[in-house]
């Protein structure tokens, strides 16, 4: 639905765009994936479920919209560093991102019932990264698609692991560790 007309924003869009938003905000904060219902979200947004659909066509349409949103801010964050910055300091850039979530950001991207969103979030923002410089561009693409996989699974798992652990590994030492795993696998905390 169309924000503007003839250069005029719409501020009945706008509020109903952010009450959806809200709604849907508070219930992952509050109940699990598989409870949230547009009903529910139209419900609590104070709109009727037509108008809902008339600014998403679905639910999951919401969902992708939230996570284009934090998408951009984690490629902003990106953006700021240089394009051929060491694996090390791009994991640091996460982690730091990352460990600055919000409860409901946190949810989308750690919880497991959101995890087909947040793997495609992610891969999108791999993708812009390679636009921007791509340390393998030397091998072929089948074999890149195999290393942008690792470092994408890897650091959202770490990411997920350590959230659910409570964050019980300090921030600093989560970055050290993570950085050693993607940037030489398990070898780089071997002891034998």
């Amino acid at each position: 639905m169309a924000e503007r007309r003839e250069g005029h924003v719409d501020l009945r869009v706008v509020k109903t765009r952010e009450a959806i938003r809200e709604a849907f905000r508070e219930m992952v904060c509050e109940m699990p994936a598989d409870k949230i219902t547009v009903k529910g979200i139209a419900d609590r947004a104070r709109i009727h479920r037509k108008t809902f659909y008339l600014h998403y066509t679905s639910i999951e349409a919401l969902y992708e919209d939230m996570f284009a949103d934090m998408a951009e801010c984690y490629a902003e964050a990106i953006e700021a560093i240089p394009a051929d910055m060491p694996t090390e300091d791009v994991n640091r850039v996460f982690f730091e991102h990352m460990a600055n979530l919000d409860e409901f950001e946190e949810k989308l991207l750690a919880e497991p019932a959101y995890r087909d969103f947040c793997t495609g979030l992610f891969a999108v923002n791999m993708r812009h990264n390679r636009e921007r410089h791509n340390p393998y561009a030397h091998l072929p693409q089948a074999e890149q698609d195999i290393v942008n996989t690792f470092l994408v699974a890897s650091s959202l798992d770490m990411y997920r692991a350590w959230v659910s652990g409570g964050r019980a590994v300090p921030i600093e030492r989560m970055v050290e560790l993570s950085s050693g795993l993607l940037a030489q696998g398990a070898n780089s905390v071997r002891r034998d």
